[in-house]
């Protein structure tokens, strides 16, 4: 009878380790690694390779991203960065004719990043529209592990930005288009028409 249920006990055991297992490789593990500043930086570099040549990534200025800066950057107010953001980091057109910022946050742990994901494509959260003359044609969102990667651009530099981040995270979530330019309607300024400056 002690052997039998010894077994069992045995069974239950490696069933829950199992479990434990699949659920982490389900779409929570991640390949990335270092700092936002770091991750980024690599992400970028991917992704201009894979853009034409008359249709580049734009000349960027980067920066890290703070309380005082989260509400326009994330679309993340200064409590809410405070509260699920360890460190964050943007890269934004310095000129442009048009909208372009790419960000990547790195939350304190996967389920921080999918609130983060979730209050950055919500109601309230990051502003499309904050551009001057100029917005971008795409705004997207995805995560992997506790990163959560956030680009507003030309939907041909969000597809490269999202395919580089892909392939160096290995694993990601459902990525979220929260905004198009089709979605702005008639009597609205043009994608990339105007020179691109961002409200402060």
């Amino acid at each position: 009878m002690k052997k039998q249920i010894a077994f069992l006990l045995l069974v239950l055991i490696v069933c829950a380790l199992s479990a434990c297992g699949g659920g982490s490789a389900g779409g929570k593990a991640s390949n990335l690694q270092g700092s936002p500043a770091d991750v980024l930086a690599k992400i970028i570099e991917d992704a201009a390779k894979s853009l034409p040549a008359d249709r580049p990534m734009p000349m960027c200025f980067d920066a890290e991203v703070n309380g005082d800066t989260s509400q326009n950057a994330l679309g993340l107010s200064s409590a809410d960065f405070d509260k699920y953001v360890s460190s964050a980091t943007v890269s934004t057109a310095a000129i442009a004719t048009f909208a372009h910022q790419v960000c990547l946050i790195q939350a304190k742990d996967a389920s921080s990043a999918s609130e983060v994901k979730k209050r950055i494509t919500g109601d309230g959260g990051f502003d499309s529209r904050k551009w001057i003359c100029v917005f971008p044609e795409e705004s997207s969102a995805i995560e992997s592990g506790s990163y959560v990667l956030l680009v507003a651009s030309r939907a041909d530099v969000v597809e490269a930005v999202v395919a580089a981040f892909t392939e160096a995270a290995g694993t990601v979530g459902e990525r979220d288009v929260f905004f198009t330019s089709d979605s702005v309607g008639e009597g609205g300024p043009a994608p990339g028409g105007g020179m691109g400056l961002i409200l402060q």
